[in-house]
């Protein structure tokens, strides 16, 4: 088995037959149940197969030195007949069909005599089995000797006598003829024509499977997967050469052959090719041949995004990981790519692994760990961990989005997959019972840490790596899981912790105190809402029996949909939480909801806030509902007030004090936004626009509202007294129902008989009259009339008056009127 072979070698050295006996073949064989020969075929992945090969061989062949080129391994079942030893091949197909191709070519362009009779007779032992035609074209081909001249092969071959017009139904022969083709173009570029004493330095390995009862296994598996050269067996020839060739002292090392009660001793590279087509193919066999290929390869990909998103720590930030192009090649765009039949080469994979080798090993590992716990055990340890606990249900217990490609792999199952990676990767034995824990604390982070971009998705397997390591170490000198955790944050200080993890370590901490904290821990995650999140009510202090009972008060004021429906009363939670928040800096850019939502806004809310915390852990303290209740209510009048920014002037206090009085007691503008809120599916934020505290669903006009004004109530009240209207009789409505109105700006209308009148509480708290006449006669005796009006823009049928404020009723209301007032007595007297 240590013994390489060249095409020649083949026929005369002996190979193995089995454990004891070396026996020299008399023929290879592919066998009816293999495929066409692929790698002539004119198709993108095949022609870019057929390149890189041929490139390789010919770089090789040019050389001078003893150089050997590597083909790995071929495998096939040697069957005994009298004497005589034929070769069924099970994998080697391609390659030794190339070989044969370039062998007859050389012979063809260099030999004459006794040695091209030697390569002709070894051609002759060579057969095609897949179809009858295959079969007389090879014999046929051995013993064909041309001089090609200025001809292609292919032309020449056709041109043949012996060449059947039936052939070129046969997709072998027309791929062979493509390939022939191939080869006399490189031929002819080279520089040398003195290459057939160069061919024997084109070696591989031969195994007969035979002895190790792999024989039918390997039949069914690697035969059953249609005709086409997929992506995954281009990738995996590429993987096993890697493999195969490097000198990396883990791939040498002698392992059992994976079969059970096996004894055989086998270098670790060729175990890892033979499970990777026997042991590993049931993990991805889900829907047989239909979606094999797509499965297994996928699952490639995500395993060396999940490691090179690792690896490169030092190189790309987790910022930068957006537009890193290996992990488009790995991640995105492999997600994109699936089932297109396209191969897009080992460039990528083969930087990462000559950085790491030892991904191989991790690799091996981790297929191994899956195939025993998901594979051949009923408890299928991974599958069942592959989903949070809030997710299952009665149907469905688990995830295998690992091994299958019925969905795209999302960025939160990314983190997942790499978190089950490392584990398994930093554990010396897979122990079930940690897995499922350490799987519960990952989906607790995951649920509330932002995923929106591969920068959190980058942070979060860095973390998670490291954290496992680490806990990894400490087990190892003895310490248990939880215990090991709780010790993260003190002896990793300089790391950027994320928030969700910090509670887990303290969550951990308390386990490894008092193991009763896991099932009490446990049992506050599965909530509905909370997913994970459970410490937003608790103090490091607390009793396990007051934790449990504030627990259950906790429960009652949410459920899945968010806040629940008695808490949701007058909104009383929403606006006792918004009452801690009492700066400029608290309220800006805060996004206010009673909702469950994908941004979880409020959850983060819960979890980020030291006040609302503080607030929530006391008032849980109390018994009855009403009480609670109470409680807020008490919070919410007893907030504290502070400046909204520093350098705020009078006018800015004001309107601060305004919005933040609002945000707080207003409960009708809650039950107006709970509605906009359901339909506009999104959620109203506070912010800085046009001179105003804003309270909107961004780029949401008709959900907008301004909190630091009345200038709604004003405009009410101008309805009122004078008989305008509101230009838009949706804010009216709005008003009527909610005391407020939608909108950067509030128009209303009066309309007289030579004009009409428009007042409009605009941006930046300016309230602004105008007059359209209908002549420029009547426009001028109004201006004239008028003290500090003036035409617009040189329009001389529109007069604006002098710009008033708007802020609070009591502050502005009566400016404002006095104004309107005047102007509709001098309209009076100019009609008398």
């Amino acid at each position: 088995m240590n013994h390489r072979y060249s095409f020649i070698d083949l026929f005369s050295k002996k190979v193995d037959y089995d454990k004891t006996t070396q026996v020299t073949v008399s023929g290879i064989v592919i066998p009816q149940i293999q495929r066409p020969y692929a790698q002539g075929r004119t198709d993108g992945i095949c022609t870019y197969v057929r390149n890189t090969f041929l490139d390789e061989i010919f770089d090789s062949l040019q050389k001078d030195d003893d150089e050997i080129f590597d083909l790995n391994f071929i495998y096939g079942i040697i069957k005994a007949s009298n004497d005589n030893y034929k070769m069924e091949l099970l994998d080697g197909q391609q390659r030794l069909t190339t070989l044969f191709l370039l062998y007859w070519y050389i012979a063809n362009a260099e030999l004459d005599g006794s040695e091209d009779l030697q390569v002709r007779e070894c051609l002759s032992k060579f057969v095609y089995e897949t179809r009858s035609t295959s079969t007389v074209f090879c014999q046929e081909l051995a013993q064909y000797k041309v001089d090609f001249g200025k001809k292609m092969p292919k032309e020449v071959i056709r041109n043949a006598k012996w060449y059947f017009k039936s052939f070129d139904r046969d997709s072998t022969i027309t791929a062979m003829l493509t390939m022939l083709d191939a080869i006399h173009e490189r031929y002819t570029e080279s520089n040398r024509h003195d290459l057939y004493k160069r061919l024997q330095y084109l070696q591989f390995y031969v195994k007969s499977l035979g002895a190790f009862n792999l024989s039918e296994e390997l039949y069914i598996k690697m035969n059953a997967r249609g005709l086409q050269l997929s992506p995954f067996e281009n990738f995996k020839a590429d993987l096993t050469n890697f493999v195969s060739s490097n000198d990396y002292q883990g791939y040498q090392e002698q392992v059992p052959l994976y079969k059970k009660n096996s004894k055989e001793m086998v270098p670790f590279s060729f175990n890892f090719s033979v499970k990777l087509d026997t042991k590993w193919v049931d993990i991805f066999w889900k829907n047989g041949a239909d979606d094999f290929d797509d499965a297994y390869m996928s699952f490639f990909s995500r395993f060396f995004a999940c490691k090179y998103i690792i690896s490169s720590k030092e190189e790309v930030s987790d910022k930068d990981m957006r537009s890193d192009k290996i992990i488009k090649f790995f991640y995105t765009n492999a997600e994109e790519q699936i089932g297109s039949n396209e191969y897009f080469g080992f460039k990528s994979f083969e930087y990462l692994l000559k950085k790491h080798p030892e991904y191989i090993i991790t690799l091996d590992k981790v297929l191994d760990v899956i195939y025993h716990y998901d594979y051949s055990s009923e408890s299928k340890v991974i599958f069942s961990n592959m989903l949070p606990v809030w997710e299952k249900n009665e149907d469905l217990s688990g995830d295998n989005f690992y091994c299958n490609t019925s969905s795209k792999m999302s960025q939160v199952k990314l983190i997942a997959l790499g978190t089950a990676i490392e584990f398994i990767e930093a554990m010396p034995n897979f122990e079930p019972d940690i897995f499922a824990k350490w799987m519960r604390i990952v989906w607790n982070v995951i649920e509330n840490t932002n995923i929106d971009s591969l920068t959190p998705v980058s942070s979060l397997i860095r973390k998670f790596s490291a954290v496992i390591h680490f806990i990894a170490d400490k087990k190892s000198e003895g310490v248990s899981f939880y215990a090991a955790l709780s010790k993260w944050r003190d002896e990793n200080s300089s790391e950027r912790e994320n928030r969700a993890l910090l509670e887990e370590v303290e969550k951990a901490r308390r386990i490894a105190e008092n193991p009763d904290w896991e099932m009490v821990w446990t049992n506050a995650e599965n909530h509905a809402y909370f997913k994970g999140m459970v410490t937003f009510f608790y103090s490091p202090e607390m009793t396990i029996e007051e934790y449990k009972n504030n627990a259950s008060r906790a429960k009652a004021m949410f459920d899945k949909n968010g806040i629940s429906d008695i808490y949701k009363k007058k909104h009383i939670l929403i606006r006792a939480i918004v009452s801690q928040f009492n700066t400029w800096e608290d309220i800006n850019e805060l996004y206010i909801t009673e909702r469950a939502e994908k941004n979880k806004y409020l959850k983060n809310i819960l979890a980020s806030d030291d006040k609302v915390r503080e607030m929530l852990h006391k008032v849980l303290y109390k018994k009855t509902v009403d009480e609670i209740i109470d409680a807020l209510q008490y919070y919410i009048d007893n907030a504290l007030e502070t400046d909204p920014w520093q350098n705020a002037n009078d006018n800015d206090k004001l309107a601060y004090k305004m919005a933040i009085k609002r945000l707080r007691t207003d409960i009708k503008m809650y039950d107006w936004i709970s509605i906009k809120e359901e339909e506009e599916k999104a959620t109203f934020r506070v912010y800085w626009y046009a001179g105003h505290i804003m309270f909107a669903v961004p780029r949401k006009q008709h959900a907008k509202i301004a909190l630091d004004t009345e200038r709604a109530r004003m405009a009410h009240n101008l309805c009122d007294c004078y008989g305008f209207v509101f230009d838009d009789e949706k804010q009216n409505l709005m008003y009527e129902e909610y005391k407020d109105c939608f909108g950067n700006e509030i128009w209303l209308r009066q309309d007289h008989p030579k004009c009409t009148i428009w007042l409009v509480f605009k941006q930046y708290h300016k309230f602004v009259v105008y007059v359209s006449c209908k002549t420029q006669k009547y426009a001028k005796e109004l201006l004239k009339a008028t003290e500090g009006a003036s035409f617009i823009d040189g329009d001389e049928t529109w007069i604006q008056l002098e710009e008033l404020t708007h802020y609070s009723y009591q502050r502005s209301n009566k400016r404002i009127c006095d104004a309107v007032n005047e102007l509709l007595e001098v309209i009076q007297k100019l009609y008398e």
